[in-house]
């Protein structure tokens, strides 16, 4: 053997068989990688979506130590009921009680009703300054409705009773009318949790958008563990 057979023994290629294998593994290597980065990602959103709720929290609080009551239209507050925005069924989006910690002047037709946010903020102050989403992702968007970092409506219950007001009088219906409960129709009822004696709540049904790992009705009392959903209580 002389040194020319030498070299070209030693300095041969990979066989088809080695680079399939290294292929593979660099495949899958890439996988594990992305499923990481998801999973890093719809951490961040989690988080984001958790300070969105702490801004909106203190934006109603400072709006209830100003005017001792919640602010939900005269109606809802006059009868005591509960009153939930950004629901699925779309009957109540959250572009009212945006537009009312905002400081705005616009109405808003309801189900056959007028909501006025200068009746319920009369002072035009505004409590939160809430960032423009053009995308419709973690801000409001140029619909007015405040998005989540998943685009969907955050949704917020107010309990209609829940008052400073001395001339406030309790009557307990036990249904969601002038009670101590803060009353979800079980949109924000989970098998582990459910909102008590709060004044407000807020949550998102996450990614998929669909409560718990995909209850087929929002109203089903569904275990929270192991879903994308995200909650304030």
């Amino acid at each position: 053997m002389n040194l020319n057979q030498i070299s070209c023994s030693t300095a041969r290629g990979f066989t088809l068989i080695e680079l399939l294998v290294v292929i593979a593994i660099i495949a899958t290597l890439s996988v594990l990688v992305t499923m990481g980065a998801n999973g890093f990602i719809e951490k961040g959103r989690k988080v984001q979506a958790l300070a969105q709720f702490r801004d909106f929290q203190v934006g109603l609080t400072l709006f209830e130590s100003d005017y001792k009551r919640p602010p939900i239209p005269r109606s809802k507050r006059e009868t005591g009921w509960d009153t939930i925005y950004g629901d699925p069924g779309g009957n109540y989006t959250n572009q009212f009680l945006v537009s009312a910690l905002a400081g705005d002047d616009k109405d808003y037709p309801y189900v056959g009703e007028n909501f006025s946010t200068a009746e319920v903020n009369p002072l035009g102050e505004s409590y939160i300054t809430f960032p423009y989403a053009p995308n419709n992702k973690l801000g409001v968007g140029k619909d007015g409705k405040l998005y989540d970092p998943w685009g969907r409506e955050i949704m917020v219950a107010i309990n209609g009773f829940k008052s400073n007001n001395d001339a406030d009088e309790l009557v307990d219906f036990n249904d969601g009318r002038n009670d101590e409960r803060l009353h979800t129709w079980g949109l924000a009822e989970y098998t582990e949790k459910k909102p008590r004696n709060q004044s407000f709540v807020f949550w998102s049904y996450g990614k998929d958008g669909k409560k718990g790992k995909g209850a087929p009705n929002a109203s089903n009392v569904v275990p929270l563990a192991g879903s994308d959903d995200v909650v304030s209580w």
